[in-house]
This record gives C-alpha cells, structure tokens and sequence, in this order.
C-alpha cells in the first residue's frame, strides 16, 4: 500500500469501533460484557506472556539458525575488498590498494584515523579536511555492508534493523573488525552480528507472532467458556439495553485495533523493503491508528 492511502487505515480502525458498537447495541449491554469481558482478559494473558515467551523463542530456536545463516554468507565474504572497492567509488578521484587497506585494519584501532591519512596521501595532498565526515562516510560503508549480509539469507527487515544499529553505534563495528579480518574462521563473526545486529529484530517477531496466536486462543476459549457457563441463558441475555451496549462496544473496538495493528505491525516487518518504508510512513501520517500501531510497537 502507498504512502498516499494513509487514510485508509484510519477508516478501517474507525469502521472496527463503529462495527463493534453497532453489534453490542444490538446485542444488548449483558452480552456485550461478556465479550468485552473476554476480550479484556484475552489481551491481557496474551501481552503478559507473548514478550516473555517470544523472547525465549528468538533466543533458543532463532538464534542459531540465524547465525549459521550470516556464517554461510560470511564464507569467503572479503572485508577489505569491500572497503577498497567503496572508497574507489567516492567523490575523492583515488584508487586505494586492496593491500594497504589490510595492513591499516591489522594494525591499531583507529581505522577511520589511518584509512583518512593513507587516502589524503594517495595523491599527495589532502582530498578529505573533515575527519567527522570522512567517519560518517565510513559508517555509512559498514551499514551498508551489514545489511547485505543479513539480508542475504535473512528478512529484509532484520536487515534494516542491522544496518539502523550501525549507524547508530559505529563503535560497535569496530569491535566487529578484527573478526571480520578473520580469514579462516568467520564463526566468531557471524554469532556476534546474530547477537548484536540482528536478535532485536527476530525478538520482535517472534513477540508480534506469540501475541496474536495467544490473543485469539485465549479468546475463543473464553468465549467458549462463558457459553458452556451460561448455556441457554448467552443466547437470551440481548436485554434491550442499547445504549449500555453500544457504549461497551467503544472499547470492544479499541482492544480489536490494537490486536489489528499487531497483525498489520507483523506483516509490515515480514513485508518486502518496498512495503516496510511505504507502510511506516503511511502509518505515522495517521491520526488515529499511528497510536494503537506505536503502542504495540512499545509494547513489543
């Protein structure tokens, strides 16, 4: 969906809550508690268990699997060529040496520091006065590299994430470096990416899927419950209290948008790179849904 359609998840949200008064005036006050009353413990069982059950999920069953995936991707995977080949490509009319590049990055810590001395001396005079912005450059070349490697084998959106983290916190790839330059064992480098770059991301899936999962098991089995509780007598509580019942509607609605935006939440991260930028931008132009939709993002 575009950007432009942002309207489109405001009518939906407002078309739930009008449904739901609709159907709880016309169903009667009595039977409208009882189905917000299931609603109510349903969300509240589901949000109270889905983080920590989603949580364990990611860390025990997802995690491995996603770091034999990065190491995969990791065989053979040349980080200095990387590096060599990104600088060539900027506006400083230098071509670096694959070689010189190595030795910079086996040498000390400070890589951004040597690389900038090394390419202002490339050609005998200085072609970058900005440390901070040839820095800036440089992280830019290492998102871009952890997001190709997340997303060669993973989803786009854990890639996105990855790539988000080092921008974020360029002091975290340096840490990554030298197992980069690892050139016989890229295991040690694959686990801390799955870690570090990529475990957010998978934890909230596994939350967002836990949570929707438990939401409509515990309300069907609620529902189910207070039938078998009530037998004859759910179906003959429609008691003429229309106005109790579409109020009680009001909030039937709200719970339901909020399990809405889980779903939606859910399908926006699980989406392609197109859906994920369009979705979150339709989304924050909203005026009512952005609201349910950041919450269930909070509280994931």
């Amino acid at each position: 969906m575009g950007e432009q359609f942002w309207w489109f998840y405001d009518i939906i949200a407002l078309a739930v809550i009008f449904t739901c008064v609709f159907i709880s005036a016309r169903k009667g006050a009595m039977h409208a508690v009882s189905m917000l009353i299931a609603y109510v413990l349903a969300f509240g069982l589901a949000f109270s268990f889905s983080a920590a059950l989603g949580g364990a999920i990611a860390d025990n069953l997802i995690t491995n699997s996603n770091t034999k995936k990065i190491n995969t991707t990791l065989s053979g995977y040349k980080f200095t060529a990387k590096v060599t080949e990104y600088i060539n490509t900027l506006d400083y009319d230098v071509n670096v040496d694959s070689k010189q590049i190595e030795e910079i990055y086996r040498g000390n810590k400070n890589y951004n520091d040597e690389l900038l001395k090394y390419v202002n001396n490339r050609k005998g005079k200085k072609v970058e006065e900005d440390p901070m912005r040839f820095a800036k450059r440089m992280n830019e070349c290492y998102s871009q590299m952890i997001r190709s490697i997340v997303g060669e084998n993973l989803n786009k959106y854990s890639a996105e994430v990855a790539a988000k983290k080092v921008i974020d916190d360029p002091e975290s790839f340096n840490e990554l470096i030298p197992m980069l330059m690892n050139k016989e064992d890229k295991s040690e480098a694959a686990e801390y990416i799955s870690e570090n770059y990529v475990q957010e991301a998978y934890e909230t899936i596994s939350k967002l899927l836990c949570f929707i999962i438990m939401f409509t098991l515990a309300f069907i089995a609620l529902l189910m419950f207070f039938r078998s509780m009530l037998g004859n007598q759910y179906h003959e509580m429609r008691i003429p209290a229309h106005v109790g019942g579409a109020l009680i509607g009001i909030p039937k609605g709200i719970i339901l948008c909020f399990a809405a935006a889980a779903v939606i939440r859910l399908y926006v991260v699980l989406g392609s790179d197109e859906m994920l930028f369009f979705n979150f931008n339709a989304i924050d132009k909203t005026y009512i849904f952005k609201h349910m939709y950041n919450n269930v993002a909070d509280m994931m």
